[in-house]
C-alpha cells in the first residue's frame, strides 16, 4: 500500500523524498522554478494556483487568467509589473489525508517551511527580471514570530554571493520582543554580476505596539513585526527594500 501510495505521488507530478523519516511533499512548481530573462509565455498557468496582480506583500489585486496576462498590472516606480501566484494545492490535499504518517513542508505556498508570498517582475516586454518573496502575515502568531528567521536559510543559499549585511539601529517608538530585537538588511551581487539581491528581516514591536494593555494589563496578542522580505533583480534593476 505504501509503495502504490509513493508511485502515485510521482505520478502527478509531485517530487518525495525521505526526510527525518518522513516524506517531504514538494511543490510541482515553485518560485525557484522560474528562470531569470525566462518569458512569462513560457511559463504554465496549470502548474500553480491562483494567478493576481501582486501588491508587494499585501493582498492580491485582480486576479489573472494566465501570466501572458501581466500588462493589467499596473507598473511600479521601475517600470516592472509584479504578478504573484500561489502553490497548486494538491499536494497538501494529498499530505493532510496521510496526515498520520506524512506531511508536506508547510501548507500552502511555502519556501524553507516558512509561509510566503511569491510573485514576479515583468517588463513591458514580458521578460522575468525579478522575483519577490516575503512572509505571509495572515498566519497564527505562533508561525509568525519565527518569519525573521527565513533570513538564515536565504543567507545559506547565497553564501556564495559575498553578501554584505547590516544591523539597523532601533527608530524612535521600535521595542525588543520581550528582550530581542533583531532588524537586518543584506545586499548582494551574483558571482556573474548580473543579479543583485536585496534581504531584509525583522523581529520588533513598532511604535505604538505595546506589549501589556495599560488599561486591562493583559498581554497585546499579535502587537509585533516579524518578517523577511526578499527581492532579486537583474541588472541594471536595482532590488528596493526599505529598512
Amino acid at each position: 500500500m505504501l509503495k502504490k501510495t509513493v508511485v502515485s505521488l510521482f505520478c502527478i507530478g509531485l517530487s518525495a523524498q525521505a526526510s527525518f523519516g518522513q516524506l517531504r511533499v514538494e511543490p510541482v512548481f515553485s518560485i525557484w522554478d522560474v528562470n531569470l530573462g525566462q518569458s512569462v509565455s513560457e511559463l504554465s498557468d496549470n502548474e500553480v494556483g491562483e494567478i493576481a496582480c501582486g501588491n508587494a506583500g499585501g493582498p492580491p489585486g485582480k486576479a489573472l487568467k494566465s501570466f501572458v496576462d501581466f500588462e493589467i498590472c499596473p507598473p511600479e516606480q521601475s517600470g516592472l509589473r509584479e504578478v504573484a501566484f500561489v502553490y497548486d494545492d494538491e499536494q497538501d490535499y494529498i499530505a493532510k489525508a496521510l496526515e498520520l504518517e506524512y506531511r508536506s513542508l508547510q501548507g500552502g505556498t511555502s519556501v524553507f517551511a516558512h509561509p510566503v508570498t511569491v510573485s514576479l517582475l515583468v517588463d513591458d516586454a514580458g521578460v522575468v527580471q525579478g522575483r519577490r518573496i516575503y512572509t505571509d502575515n495572515r498566519i497564527s502568531d505562533y508561525e509568525r514570530r519565527t518569519a525573521f528567521t527565513l533570513i538564515r536559510n536565504f543567507k545559506a543559499r547565497y553564501s556564495d554571493w559575498a553578501l554584505s549585511c547590516d544591523d539597523i539601529p532601533m527608530k524612535e517608538g521600535e521595542q525588543p520582543v520581550g528582550n530581542q530585537f533583531f532588524h537586518e538588511l543584506c545586499t548582494g551581487t551574483s558571482p556573474d554580476g548580473s543579479t543583485q539581491i536585496a534581504i531584509e528581516a525583522s523581529y520588533l514591536r513598532k511604535k505604538g505596539q505595546l506589549g501589556i494593555d495599560r488599561q486591562t494589563q493583559q498581554v497585546n496578542t499579535g502587537y509585533f513585526e516579524s518578517q523577511t522580505r526578499y527581492e532579486e533583480l537583474l541588472a541594471p534593476y536595482d532590488p528596493v527594500i526599505e529598512p
